[in-house]
């Protein structure tokens, strides 16, 4: 091998750049055959690639040596590491044991001080079963409405006094365990039959107060419900429109820590409050859903109606027609207000509905204002409900000034009657 490019001078260069390039220079193999001379020019590129692919092979033959050289000695440490674990946990749990036994020794002494802790546990609860009380006092009578309530209270279903043993609940149940428990506990077992009753006590009422819940939460879904039918009366897909709703709560915030058993001291009461907060959730996504809907008049109320939803004798051709919308009669220049928060979809020409405003609402929903004189938005623009969009005038297909008022739901015309029907239906409902 020869080198085709000499440095000047015979001088080796200086610098590290200098140096790469003088080592990575063109070089040429010669070779001869039968009196034929031949040769390979080698670029620097070429010398690099084969340089740095010999270089990861060589790590990549190391690194597989001693992979495989170790493996055992990993896995043994691996063991040990294991073992030594298995040994702390078992050291831990005879401490546990240890500990536990101690405790018990001690209840066995000291047992007149452990029944009062009893009795304090227990007065406790019994200022909880009055605020229980309280609870189900206000939502069947304060908040829960008519006479289905009333009949829930009357079965006792949810009232504490229900329960013999909570109607001793109160200052007479205080001496109770003192009062039972006058002989000295012999065993572990005879001090947990204290505990074992408070607990049943305290399991009653859990129940009770996952059957308050569980009334609320049946109240709430049936209020639900009924916003359900309205959308699907009007073609609106609720389950779709509450997944798509941008409904957040006002002023709250905070990381997300799920209620848990540990938290409300019961699996059921933890199922129960879930239940309920998805209800409520729901609940107040479709009520605010409803303040997003097309619900009020584009005009006052002194613009009358001069042409109905549905079939029509046509003005121009005089045979029967399908009129999409509601015509309102009013003078050139009466201002047009949008029916509920959207975006502008639309502003300009449209053929026979001459210049017209489309705004898109939530849920799939669009408006339509026709036939206008002056358009007063731009398309993408926000608008709130009641903005003034345009002026009523008599472009396109029409026959003197009016407005033409259309609503459409996944792109087919519905009644704009409907969503009018549908606003007490709300209102009702959501007050």
């Amino acid at each position: 091998m020869r080198n085709t490019r000499r440095h000047r001078g015979g001088r080796q260069p200086r610098g590290l750049f200098s140096r790469m390039a003088y080592a990575f220079r063109e070089r040429q193999i010669y070779l001869r055959s039968e009196g034929e001379v031949q040769f390979i020019t080698l670029r620097p590129w070429v010398q690099v690639a084969v340089i740095f692919a010999f270089t990861v092979g060589l790590f990549w033959v190391a690194y597989a040596t001693v992979n495989v050289a170790f493996k055992d000695q990993v896995l043994a440490l691996k063991e040990r590491n294991q073992y030594r674990a298995r040994l702390e946990y078992e050291d831990r749990i005879g401490e546990m044991r240890s500990t536990i036994d101690k405790l018990n020794r001690r209840l066995l002494l000291d047992q007149k001080t452990y029944l009062a802790k009893v009795d304090e546990v227990r007065f406790e609860h019994d200022r909880l079963v009055d605020r229980h009380q309280q609870l189900a006092d206000f939502f069947q009578q304060g908040w829960l409405p008519g006479p289905k309530g009333t009949n829930r209270q009357q079965k006792g279903n949810l009232s504490p006094q229900a329960d013999p043993d909570i109607q001793t609940a109160g200052m007479t149940m205080s001496p109770r365990a003192a009062g039972k428990f006058t002989s000295d506990f012999t065993s572990p077992e005879e001090a947990e039959t204290p505990l074992v009753e408070l607990r049943a006590y305290m399991a009653r009422m859990e129940a009770r107060e996952a059957a308050l819940l569980g009334t609320v939460t049946d109240y709430v879904a049936g209020r639900t419900t009924r916003l359900g039918k309205v959308y699907r009366a009007l073609g609106i897909n609720a389950d779709k429109l509450a997944k798509s709703s941008k409904y957040k709560p006002e002023a709250v915030g905070g990381p997300f820590i799920a209620a848990s058993a540990t938290d409300l001291g019961s699996k059921v009461l933890a199922q129960s409050v879930s239940d309920l907060s998805a209800q409520l959730d729901r609940w107040e996504t479709l009520k605010f859903q409803t303040t997003r809907l097309p619900l009020s008049r584009p005009m006052g109320p002194d613009h009358k109606v001069s042409s109905s939803f549905g079939l029509r004798k046509d003005p121009f051709r005089k045979r029967p027609a399908m009129h999409s919308g509601i015509d309102f009669r009013g003078p050139t220049g009466s201002p047009v207000r949008v029916t509920a928060p959207g975006t502008v979809i639309k502003a300009g020409w449209a053929g026979g509905y001459g210049k017209m405003v489309t705004v898109r609402h939530d849920g799939g929903i669009t408006s339509r204002y026709a036939h206008l004189s002056i358009i007063s938005v731009r398309t993408g623009q926000k608008v709130k409900s009641g903005d003034r969009i345009g002026k009523v005038g008599s472009t396109g297909r029409s026959t003197g000034p009016h407005l033409h008022y259309e609503t459409r739901v996944g792109g087919r015309a519905i009644d704009p009657v409907r969503f009018w029907k549908a606003r007490d239906v709300f209102q009702e409902i959501t007050r």
